[in-house]
């Protein structure tokens, strides 16, 4: 017989359900440039990442900050609704953030991948509660 504790926590326990996902929008770079990003900058990982989802984005929009205004007047769907393979974006701090978002829950948690947080060089993963998600901008 299950505790109530492992019950409570069998509910809670986030899945990944299926929803849109950034292939769904249109995108208009349709090939993989070089990357003039500075290495181990979030940038660079987000520049590669999304060319390794066929989810292209420009080499010259400069630092994280200013992702989501150059993704808009490059014709990208810019939203506060994060979807799987949206690039994550804050305007935070004098350089900025960009994640690549790799899941979605259903409780509208998501994971992200990312480079230079929390250090320079590094690939890590993180989950943000749907709060915290709402905070940010996405680029499809």
């Amino acid at each position: 017989m299950l505790s109530i504790l492992t019950l409570l926590m069998l509910l809670t326990i986030s899945t990944s359900v299926e929803q849109p996902t950034a292939k769904a929008y249109s995108n208009p770079i349709q090939y993989k440039a070089t990357n003039y990003y500075t290495w181990g900058s979030c940038a660079y990982y987000a520049f590669n990442r999304r060319a390794q989802l066929g989810r292209y984005v420009s080499n010259q929009w400069g630092n994280a900050k200013y992702w989501a205004y150059n993704a808009s007047r490059s014709g990208y769907t810019v939203s506060r609704t994060p979807v799987k393979g949206a690039v994550m974006v804050s305007q935070a701090g004098y350089y900025g953030h960009v994640a690549v978002v790799e899941n979605k829950y259903s409780n509208g948690s998501i994971q992200v991948s990312e480079m230079n947080y929390p250090r320079q060089g590094v690939k890590t993963y993180r989950t943000l509660t749907k709060t915290q998600a709402s905070y940010y901008q996405y680029i499809y």
